[in-house]
């Protein structure tokens, strides 16, 4: 696990102090790999990669990056994990190519060698890497099918940057801080930014299974290629016994192969079937010492240490539990929002979570994360989207049925608790409307309040969520769940958890790797019908759940509710941060950008109970990366 970063000169740019900048980048990011750096100018001077190195397989000097060929024609900076190395490894030496480290980067490296841009597919796990091949002369920028690591990129007359992070973009001096106004409003309305956008201008994020490629020098810009997609039709699997064995095995085989580490290893346990399922998996796969570690709270409501144990006690794990006060959420506010790295209304839980593990003793650690979205675990959108899509399909056989139910919805007691519904019944009776209603922070009439009038005819004008999360979600197929699946995996878990997942571990340098969105894993329960993975009772996650019946203590199994790392946040920030709150966002440099009068109104809301903390909370990490 790494940061990379680089810049790649236009035709007659020059800058004499191309060095300085890429080590200047490399500063930025050296959270994200602690134990070495590297930095490689090509020949003629017009490219340079730097990378930042969390050692993690093959510690020694043979791992360093960026790494090249033995000519040194081809160049790599990486970051991520590949866990298929053993399979590709003897099948590159088959075909005559000499391995000088154990370290899965050489593996990409000679893969690219062997079979060029269709490397990409033939990787499993995460990664984001580029490659500049001085023979040809080419580069390739790509990342991982499911978005789990990273990477920015910005084009400029001067040259093309690319990045791990945004701060790391910045610290070359090239790019830009305007903010992107569709950027902006595409997080207020859906609590994280949605890629490719991201809040600046200038700046993109390079989408989930596609790659860069682009013949040198550059004189055009680069257009991304996309290798794999989530699929969108069913498999032949029927039969439920068939589906539950072929799951167990999958996720069995996606625990076991990201357990090879040089470094120490354990997995975030928090009680729920997810993580639990992680760990029991970790269990059939190694006789040796499991380490899990675990956060507790004083609100008891909030507690999960019961399941926990039981689940770490079941496996005979080494267990590690840190009890997390509002006093150290006050303590560690202001490197929480350094963090972030774009605005987020989530990612607090994960900063604390990495930073517990650090403390453990731990340099990687197996997540459940991704569970709920495969699986079918949030009520809200499995089970709220079919209802709310119910409900606009009845209103629009209506004349004027649409109209109607805004009007009734407007006329109710505390209307903005409405408001996404509101707006749902404005829009086309369509999936992508009914899951925009379930997943999202303020409504559309809400963020026109809160931003500029210039900010949000300018961000309609390029960015619509509804026709953006038909196009992530893909085809909308009689299959209701799958479709909701895709639109979970490709939006919500893309654009907030695991972009939140990335920063909030490497700020402590910590890798987290997350089996449940293995690509074999991901692939087959997508392609199975929904009858086999939900229940009459509606119970979530039936198939997960009967999956690892054997393997789950009885506690963690009549579980019905659904949990995870949730904390006491709206009584944390009432306790000891409103005012703080309240200060960043009064600053001047939003002012440019959102109402005043708005923001503060948002605020008073919020002391008065009457709308959710993650309101208040967007605000303030929005005004910490503005």
């Amino acid at each position: 696990m790494c940061g990379i970063a680089g810049i790649l000169l236009r035709p007659h740019a020059d800058l004499p102090d191309l060095r300085d900048r890429l080590q200047q980048m490399a500063g930025s990011m050296q959270h994200r790999g602690p134990d070495d750096e590297g930095l490689y100018i090509s020949p003629d001077g017009r490219v340079g990669f730097v990378n930042r190195r969390l050692a993690i397989r093959d510690l020694s000097p043979a791992g360093h990056m960026p790494m090249s060929n033995a000519d040194q024609t081809v160049w790599i900076t990486y970051n991520g994990e590949i866990y298929n190395t053993d399979e590709l490894r003897p099948e590159l030496e088959q075909l005559g190519y000499v391995f000088r480290s154990t370290s899965d980067t050489e593996v990409i490296l000679k893969g690219y060698e062997a079979w060029g841009n269709a490397v990409v597919d033939r990787l499993r796990g995460m990664f984001a890497f580029a490659i500049h091949d001085q023979r040809t002369p080419q580069f390739l920028l790509a990342r991982d099918h499911l978005g789990i690591k990273p990477i920015y990129t910005a084009e400029t007359p001067t040259a093309f940057v690319f990045a791990s992070e945004l701060k790391t973009l910045f610290a070359s001096g090239l790019i830009s801080r305007d903010v992107s106004a569709a950027g902006l409003v595409g997080y207020l309305l859906t609590g994280s930014v949605p890629n490719p956008l991201t809040l600046y201008a200038q700046v993109h994020a390079l989408p989930p299974s596609t790659y860069l490629q682009a013949t040198l020098p550059l004189t055009a810009p680069l257009q991304p290629v996309t290798y794999w997609s989530l699929p969108t039709t069913l498999g032949a699997v029927t039969a439920l016994d068939e589906a539950v064995e072929q799951t167990r095995a999958l996720l069995a085989e996606a625990v076991r192969i990201r357990l090879v580490s040089d470094v120490p290893l354990g997995a975030f346990l928090s009680g729920g079937l997810d993580s639990s399922a992680v760990v029991a998996c970790m269990r059939q796969a190694t006789t040796g010492t499991i380490r899990t570690c675990s956060m507790i709270f004083a609100e008891a409501e909030y507690s999960e240490a019961p399941y926990a144990r039981a689940m770490a006690e079941h496996v005979g794990a080494e267990h590690f539990e840190r009890v997390i006060t509002a006093d150290d959420l006050v303590k560690e506010f202001d490197n929480i929002l350094y963090a972030l790295d774009q605005p987020s209304v989530d990612g607090v839980n994960t900063y604390f979570v990495s930073q517990t593990a650090r403390q453990a003793g731990l340099t990687v650690a197996l997540s459940g994360l991704g569970g709920d979205e495969l699986f079918g675990g949030y009520g809200s959108t499995f089970a709220g989207v079919p209802q709310t899509l119910g409900w606009l399909q009845t209103a629009h056989r209506v004349p004027a049925g649409g109209w109607l139910a805004q009007h009734a919805l407007d006329l109710l007691p505390q209307r903005r608790r409405w408001g996404r519904l509101r707006d749902a019944f404005g829009r086309s009776a369509a999936p992508a409307s009914a899951y925009a209603a379930r997943r999202g922070l303020f409504s559309a009439w809400e963020v026109r309040q809160l931003v500029r009038p210039e900010v949000w005819t300018q961000a309609v004008a390029e960015f619509d969520l509804v026709r953006h999360i038909d196009a992530q979600a893909g085809v909308n197929s009689a299959d209701l769940f799958a479709w909701t699946s895709r639109a979970e995996l490709r939006t919500y878990t893309h654009h907030q958890l695991l972009r939140d997942t990335d920063v909030m571990s490497m700020i402590h340098s910590l890798e987290v790797r997350v089996p449940l969105l293995d690509k074999r894993l991901v692939d087959y329960v997508l392609r199975l019908p929904a009858r086999l993975k939900t229940s009459a009772n509606g119970r979530p996650k039936p198939l997960l759940n009967q999956a690892l019946r054997s393997l789950l203590p009885p506690l963690i199994l009549e579980r019905r509710d659904k949990q995870g790392f949730t904390f006491p946040f709206d009584v944390w920030l009432r306790r000891g941060l409103t005012d703080r709150l309240q200060q960043l966002t009064a600053e001047t440099r939003l002012n440019a950008l959102l109402t005043p009068s708005a923001v503060q109104d948002t605020h008073q809301q919020f002391t008065r109970g009457q709308v959710h903390w993650s309101r208040p909370w967007a605000l303030a990490a929005l005004s910490a990366v503005v």
